[in-house]
């Protein structure tokens, strides 16, 4: 199951006590998903989804908002396990009594939804409820190792996106504003945005599910660079210790190594017989031991000598004719 899905299903299940709570949520339905249909002279009120459980939750906030029998129709798509429910509420009475009670409509007013003035709830409680309706209509989330976190609302009215955008607001969020066309999106990348949300609208099992998902991807991130930064440092390693076996040759061959100091020829005989060592770990071996910057120093002296080597070989050699 998505994450998406399983936000939907909780949201789904919400329990809502308040009568004007489940109307704001309603009227973000409607808003979002409804739209007005007129057959043969008689109006119908038509909201459309894809799952059975928002179709559920749908028919039980209109029961609630008076609607003694509205009508959910199963329509198959063309492909096969695709499926589409329409949630109906026919007759003209009806659903003018509906939109008038819910504030969507103006007595007399054309067959559309009214946004001819902004629609936003003022109380706490109802903001809540309004962005939870809008969620469920046409709300989309996902966690993803590639894409990161992404939470979107979709609305195809400018309007909306403005009554959406002042709830968030007030919940101190600040969503990203998309225009795609004619639709226009909210959205939100940040993980801490998005778990705010979800505490908003009541979707507290699922904010747990995310706070597990980021203490996941954190604890993996943190192991991929800890795993690359010890993959860096075992590659500076080897390619500093071939550096220095080179150096190591050119001196065995010129002067050799038992001419060097004691200290030097020390270092020189460990690195010879433990190339895959660090300095750290090649200065622990000595007795007594001595520190990585010891032995870097010790080195640095063999480059030295080794870079003064091979410049006198080449004035040995003399010029090619």
């Amino acid at each position: 199951m998505s994450f998406a899905r399983q936000v939907k299903e909780e949201l789904a299940r919400y329990v809502e006590k308040r009568s004007c709570c489940s109307s704001w949520e309603l009227t973000a339905f409607l808003l979002l998903k409804g739209y007005l249909s007129i057959r043969e002279g008689k109006q119908t009120l038509v909201v459309q989804t894809d799952y059975n459980y928002i179709a559920r939750r749908l028919f039980s906030l209109l029961k609630a908002a008076g609607i003694e029998s509205p009508v959910v129709v199963l329509r198959q798509e063309h492909r096969p396990g695709i499926n589409r429910y329409l949630v109906l509420v026919a007759g003209s009475d009806r659903v003018e009594a509906l939109l008038l009670n819910l504030g969507l409509k103006e007595s007399g007013q054309a067959n559309h939804l009214s946004r001819d003035a902004q629609i936003t709830p003022q109380k706490h409680c109802c903001r809540r409820a309004f962005l939870r309706g809008a969620f469920l209509a046409a709300g989309s989330v996902s966690v993803s190792r590639r894409s990161g976190y992404h939470l979107e609302i979709n609305c195809s009215y400018e309007e909306d996106a403005a009554s959406l955008r002042d709830c968030l607001v007030f919940f101190a969020l600040k969503p990203f504003l998309r225009r795609r066309r004619s639709s226009y999106s909210l959205y939100f990348k940040d993980a801490e945005a998005i778990a705010d949300f979800l505490r908003i609208v009541g979707a507290s099992n699922s904010l747990l599910n995310l706070e597990n998902i980021r203490v996941i991807k954190s604890m993996r991130n943190q192991v991929n660079r800890l795993v690359n930064c010890d993959t860096a440092n075992v590659q500076k390693i080897v390619n500093s210790a071939q550096q220095q076996l080179q150096q190591i040759e050119i001196i065995e061959n010129f002067i050799g190594l038992n001419n060097l100091p004691h200290s030097l020829r020390q270092a020189a005989q460990l690195r010879c017989r433990f190339p895959e060592a660090s300095l750290k770990e090649l200065g622990l071996m000595l007795n007594p031991p001595v520190g990585k910057s010891g032995m870097n120093h010790r080195f640095r002296q063999l480059e030295r000598i080794a870079a003064e080597c091979h410049k006198r070989e080449n004035n040995f050699r003399g010029p090619v004719e």
